[in-house]
């Protein structure tokens, strides 16, 4: 097995991070609310202000990015305690090595010096996603029927809720 690290990104990795982001709006497009159309145009301006608003974490083997997540927090003082984890994606030869759990334990990690609980959106038929996120802590507390619609198909999402802390 490759060792591998958990990092923050910055300015430097925006090509890596819109190549692996693309790539899993691509390849899992019921997944991700993210729109690629807009997403494919944005520019490298766009990425930098996205870097800016959120922390976003990657996982590098041999050089190359193959994982990422994001956590972000709202403008509203009336909800900023909380925080939202997205762009959540493991590239496929990357799955089952340990790092979709590093990038959970670093972002909670994270997070418990900022915010008291975390949300996730997830698709209600990705199993192996729902099954990773309870691992760490995860509860699913509600579901968004027809969520996403990609083509003809409509797929629902999982709201699911973990409370953060120092102490924890």
């Amino acid at each position: 097995m490759t060792a591998f690290t958990v990092e923050k990104l910055g300015a430097g990795d925006v090509e890596a991070l819109r190549t692996l982001r693309l790539e899993a709006l691509a390849l899992h497009p019921e997944c991700f609310s993210a729109d690629p159309d807009i997403v494919r145009a944005m520019t490298t301006e766009q990425w930098m202000d996205g870097l800016s608003r959120g922390i976003w974490f990657g996982v590098r083997m041999d050089g190359a990015l193959v994982g990422i997540v994001a956590l972000t927090r709202p403008a509203s003082r009336k909800i900023s305690h909380t925080g939202e984890l997205c762009a959540m994606y493991v590239r496929a030869d990357a799955r089952g090595t340990g790092v979709a759990d590093s990038l959970l334990r670093r972002v909670v990690e994270h997070a418990a010096n900022e915010v008291d609980q975390i949300t996730v959106t997830v698709n209600a038929e990705n199993k192996r996603a729902v099954k990773l996120y309870e691992r760490h802590g995860f509860r699913i507390v509600g579901c968004i029927p027809r969520y996403i619609r990609v083509g003809d198909s409509l797929h629902d999402e999982l709201i699911m809720v973990r409370a953060v802390s120092s102490s924890d």
